[in-house]
């Protein structure tokens, strides 16, 4: 079994931008656990555990959805907490699809996938960046204080391909791997 998900990776400028905000955070608060800048990634769909017999269907169904959708562009930018600010769980950096190209990308792939037997995800679909995962309440007012004032710079970048990707999970973190890397084409 291959603990798999579909994602769009980042540009090193992107990820640059995040580890200065870390950075900043990490010493505000022990209750953070802080991912790792190199494991940050847009996720589309998370799978679970496949079948690595089943990794060549996902991956032909991923290219299927992925037919008319050119090149986009996204925009890092905000941050937030979800579900709030006064009880976080997980700390993101916002991601702004003012061309739709995102949703409707990932609506395909949700689509295409429910094809092969995975169940639809039902909350909508909330694109964002995770940047830490509250572990206790220490610290955490300080970061709040810091969110809500940091401006997290507007950082663009073109999305070029759509990743099926391997996550191994270890005791230092999550390993990522990819399986597949579909390319976006003009049609």
């Amino acid at each position: 079994m291959i603990r798999t998900f579909i994602c769009i990776e980042l540009p090193f400028e992107v990820k640059q931008s995040l580890e200065e905000l870390q950075d900043t955070l990490r010493s505000l608060s022990r209750g953070v656990r802080w991912v790792r800048v190199e494991g940050i990634h847009l996720t589309l769909k998370f799978l679970g555990d496949v079948e690595k017999e089943g990794i060549s269907a996902i991956a032909a169904q991923i290219q299927t959805a992925c037919v008319g959708t050119a090149p986009f562009v996204l925009k890092v930018q905000g941050v937030g907490a979800f579900p709030d600010f006064k009880r976080p769980r997980v700390y993101w950096a916002g991601v702004d699809d003012s061309s739709g190209a995102l949703l409707s990308l990932q609506k395909s792939i949700e689509e295409g996938l429910e094809n092969l037997g995975f169940a639809r995800e039902q909350r909508r679909f909330s694109p964002h960046l995770t940047l830490g995962r509250v572990r206790s309440s220490e610290g955490l007012k300080a970061v709040r204080q810091a969110l809500e004032n940091t401006a997290l710079p507007p950082v663009q970048f073109t999305v070029n391909q759509v990743v099926v990707m391997q996550s191994q999970l270890r005791p230092s973190g999550a390993v990522y791997s990819p399986l597949q890397v579909i390319k976006l084409k003009e049609n």
